[in-house]
């Protein structure tokens, strides 16, 4: 006892982050009924941070069903459903920013692109962007990037107001988003079920977010939503249709994950989920239509490159925008 008082003494408690993350583990395997896989070899070092942790590190992408003989175990894939059911689950546990008036989300990301499928042989390139992002919308927000062709330096450039006559909070703010996401879930509940497609509108315009869309969605859960509210949205999506499933997907920074997807237009949308916990980290796009050679993908995304995965690292609150670099 003396011993594990002396590692307890000497290793820092785990952070929010992780508590977090075990606390999502922990969920996932209850949801399995608390069954385990063959037994392993555990690094001491897990001592240090809780057997739980440890643990719930056996919630995998895959669902394991163990035989009447009590033999070797099988797996199936999992299903969209599931996965969102999950990746709920997940989002409960996650702590609570309380963005007010004024202030600005701030969210610090990564970006890969290239190659993909489109442009084969082409060189990837990688980039972090930092944002800073009006609560309400009444306030020109910031984004921070590698400066094109000029090395490490980065570069600041303004995000304008979009629509500076409409009242605040702004629509496509987040705090606008709060008041609004109810009667948007509702609506588009009711689009999911209708025998028929209906029309997408162009987010900005008269309503914006109003027509369910799988590439909307993916934008309103990639910066901050509530804890109660994105799983609420992870809900809805999980009675959505025709979701594909990937469970050996990779992020922005290589880290496994399962990616859920729909086509249209001639590309396809994923949403990715951590493999283990079910957290959301990020979205990728996958443009499936031709294109001619050429395109600088390697200095900037948005250029064609075919493919971009884009990886949120940390989301915050910042009560005023930084110096100007």
């Amino acid at each position: 006892m003396g011993e594990l008082q002396r590692m307890y003494d000497e290793v820092p408690p785990p952070s929010p982050e992780v508590l977090a993350e075990g606390r999502a583990r922990l969920v996932a395997l209850a949801r399995e009924g608390g069954r385990r896989g063959p037994r392993r070899q555990w690094h001491r070092g897990l001592l240090a941070v809780g057997l739980a942790g440890g643990v719930a590190a056996a919630a995998a992408a895959v669902v394991a069903a163990r035989g009447s003989d009590d033999g070797p175990r099988e797996t199936r894939p999992v299903s969209a459903h599931e996965v969102l059911t999950r990746a709920a689950a997940a989002a409960r546990l996650e702590p609570e920013l309380h963005p007010r008036p004024g202030q600005y989300l701030y969210i610090r990301s990564v970006v890969a692109w290239g190659p993909g499928k489109v442009a084969p042989g082409k060189a990837p390139g990688r980039e972090t962007r930092e944002r800073w992002v009006s609560v309400d919308g009444s306030k020109p927000g910031l984004l921070r990037a590698p400066c094109r062709g000029q090395g490490a330096k980065v570069c600041d450039s303004p995000i304008p107001i979009e629509d500076e006559s409409a009242p605040v909070p702004r629509p496509g703010s987040q705090l606008w988003l709060v008041r609004a996401m109810p009667g948007l879930l509702k609506h588009w509940k009711s689009q999911v079920t209708a025998p028929a497609p209906t029309p997408v509108a162009t987010p900005g315009h008269d309503r914006p977010f109003g027509e369910w869309n799988w590439y909307g969605v993916s934008e309103l859960v990639g910066d901050y939503l509530p804890p109660k509210m994105r799983a609420e949205v992870f809900e809805f999506l999980g009675d959505v249709p025709r979701v594909k499933v990937n469970e050996h997907a990779t992020d922005a920074v290589g880290r496994p994950a399962v990616s859920l997807s729909q086509d249209a237009d001639g590309g396809r949308l994923e949403l990715m989920f951590d493999r283990s916990t079910y957290r959301f980290l990020g979205s990728r796009y996958l443009d499936r239509t031709p294109r001619p050679e050429g395109g600088d993908w390697i200095g900037t995304a948005e250029s064609g490159a075919g493919e971009v995965k884009t990886t949120v690292l940390k989301v915050e609150v910042a009560d005023r925008l930084p110096a100007r670099s």
